[in-house]
């Protein structure tokens, strides 16, 4: 008899404790625009797109010593958050984003406008761009609604 309460107590225990893992949502991105990395052979844009750009590591660690580190953690939690609410919000209007890692990028506009952009340049942190087809515009980031409107009609 005793087996009995044993037995039952494990069984009750075993299943008291087991996880049953909740099913994972799947989020459909067939509606996203795919993000482009930039490359040496893709350096030229002749199209309306977003340039978004993000410190490297080495850019990075020199924000982090010219801020001071708890300085440093605020600003660059505030500018990602900038960044992910301006992709979302760029995403939704259909705009190709591009996020090169670096290097010289070229802008050849239908008018003739040639543009070029140093992100090897130490004085781009986080930043972004509009490329109208014709223009490029360095925009504020955290206005991405209103500054969308000025350039991307």
């Amino acid at each position: 008899m005793k087996n009995y309460l044993i037995l039952s107590a494990a069984l009750f225990t075993f299943y008291a404790c087991h996880e049953s893992k909740i099913p994972e949502e799947k989020i459909s991105t067939d509606a996203a625009p795919p993000v482009q990395t930039v490359t040496e052979s893709d350096s030229q844009i002749t199209r309306p797109c977003a340039i978004l750009h993000t410190p490297d590591s080495i850019q990075l660690e020199q924000l982090k010593k010219d801020n001071g580190e708890e300085a440093f953690y605020t600003i660059n939690e505030d500018y990602q958050s900038y960044m992910t609410d301006a992709r979302a919000f760029l995403e939704g209007k259909g705009v190709k984003i591009i996020e090169p890692a670096g290097g010289k990028i070229s802008f050849h506009s239908a008018k003739g406008n040639p543009a070029t952009l140093n992100l090897s340049d130490v004085k781009y942190n986080w930043e972004m761009w509009l490329f109208d087809g014709d223009q490029l515009h360095k925009i504020d980031v955290m206005d991405i609604e209103n500054e969308y409107k000025k350039y991307m009609k």
